[in-house]
């Protein structure tokens, strides 16, 4: 008897020890920032929802690169409370560490943040200002889930010797180039993306041109420092891109990622400063001019291009539409509402960008040319343009009557008038 009141005291006291650990309070609960900032193994990033709990948009379990935020995080010297005035965001911050070999989580900390401006933290001991540059790199890491530290010590030394460093990897790719880099009527500016940034690359003395149509590798990397002053206001924008074949680098170049990568080479030089040619007398060398349709759309007037886009649309024909538009209106299409996780986009139909594909149906009422603002310019048209469209969901706009405002450009001389603008004001 004795020995089974004996067990089931023994039971009930494991029982009751096992809840009181369950009930202990955590680690995060009890030690400050200052207790636990040379262990620090990660962050995350919280922001405010206006109904509900904060939620997650960064969560870096890299030791390395959230060092490196700590870093940019500086001395984080006491000062006053934000001012009630602030109109900046109101979000949080916390911060892994470990402790007897765990990782654990810290609180989350009131971050109040601003673009291109200091900020501010509340820790245990009061409110800290923490320094734009962390705001900055901190907003950016939230597009890129994959950041890490991990990256190619040649690619850092081949970066450096053009004074640009590393701040981590955004992704690693592995694909075919394309076969050539000549583009034809109305195809995926691919070409064209990698025709521009091949003379990026020349200035650094690579080429991509022996290795077109091969299988390579493509680290894209995001930078510390900014990019030349001419790329304001997206000077933070900055990243870099390693073409390898093996271990060979046979490209590399910056870029901006969206809404417009295209950028400079690693020397910071744009593409007419290293070519010596404008967008139109750099892009016709790429063009395919014995192309039938290029042909013909060529001679068209530009009421006739206008007619023929909308015929296009009309007969389910994209191709043909976007062989109505200029190139320079073409590669837009590349990093239109892009994923930066990406170099490009995929195709015409990667997202919403796509106007053509929403259309079912489009009947040209009237076309009328106007003047637009500012002097004339012969080669530069403008045109109001009356048409009925269908379309098949709203995006920015419903089915019926529309009227667009269209601009059309002589780009080249060779290739006549195509379209380069089409608006929904002068």
């Amino acid at each position: 008897m004795f020995r089974r009141l004996l067990a089931c005291f023994l039971i009930l006291l494991s029982l009751s020890l096992a809840g009181c650990r369950a009930e202990k309070q955590p680690v995060t609960a009890t030690a400050s920032f200052k207790e636990f900032k040379s262990n620090i193994v990660g962050l995350e990033f919280y922001v405010n929802q206006p109904s509900g709990d904060p939620k997650q948009v960064i969560n870096l379990n890299d030791k390395q690169l959230a060092r490196r935020f700590l870093d940019f995080l500086g001395q984080l010297p006491v000062t006053n409370p934000p001012p009630d005035s602030w109109t900046g965001a109101r979000d949080f911050l916390a911060f892994k560490f470990t402790h007897n070999g765990e990782i654990l989580a810290s609180k989350q900390y009131p971050y109040y943040h601003q673009d291109n401006g200091p900020g501010y933290l509340e820790l245990e001991d009061g409110w800290h200002q923490v320094p734009a540059a962390f705001n900055s790199r901190l907003a950016t890491l939230a597009q890129y889930p994959e950041a890490t530290s991990n990256v190619d010590p040649a690619d850092v030394a081949f970066l450096k010797q053009y004074g640009w460093t590393i701040f981590y990897k955004i992704k690693t790719y592995s694909g075919r180039l394309p076969d050539k880099l000549i583009h034809e009527s109305g195809e995926y500016p691919v070409a064209l993306y990698y025709a521009y940034n091949n003379e990026l690359s020349k200035d650094v003395g690579l080429d991509l041109t022996p290795y077109l149509g091969k299988n390579v590798q493509i680290n894209l990397y995001k930078l510390e420092e900014p990019l030349p002053a001419f790329m304001k206001p997206r000077q933070d924008a900055g990243r870099a891109v390693i073409v390898r074949d093996g271990d060979k680098i046979v490209g590399a170049w910056l870029d901006a990622g969206g809404p417009d990568a295209f950028a400079c080479s690693l020397k910071g030089r744009r593409l007419e400063e290293i070519t010596g040619k404008s967008w139109g007398e750099w892009v016709d060398q790429y063009i395919d001019h014995r192309n039938e349709q290029e042909k013909l759309i060529s001679q068209m007037t530009p009421e006739k291009v206008i007619e023929t886009y909308y015929e296009a649309i009309d007969h389910k024909d994209p191709r043909t539409a976007h062989a109505c538009e200029t190139r320079r209106r073409l590669v837009t299409y590349l990093f239109r509402n892009m994923d930066n996780n990406r170099l490009y986009n995929y195709s015409y139909a990667t997202n919403d960008a796509d106007e053509i594909n929403n259309i079912t149906r489009a009947r040209v009422i009237r076309i009328q040319p106007y003047q637009g603002p500012g002097p004339e310019q012969p080669d530069v048209k403008k045109y109001m343009v009356e048409v009925d469209i269908n379309v098949r969901r709203v995006i920015t706009y419903d089915s019926g009557r529309q009227v667009r405002f269209f601009t059309l450009r002589r780009e080249t001389p060779t290739t006549g008038w195509r379209i380069d603008d089409i608006s929904t004001g002068p």
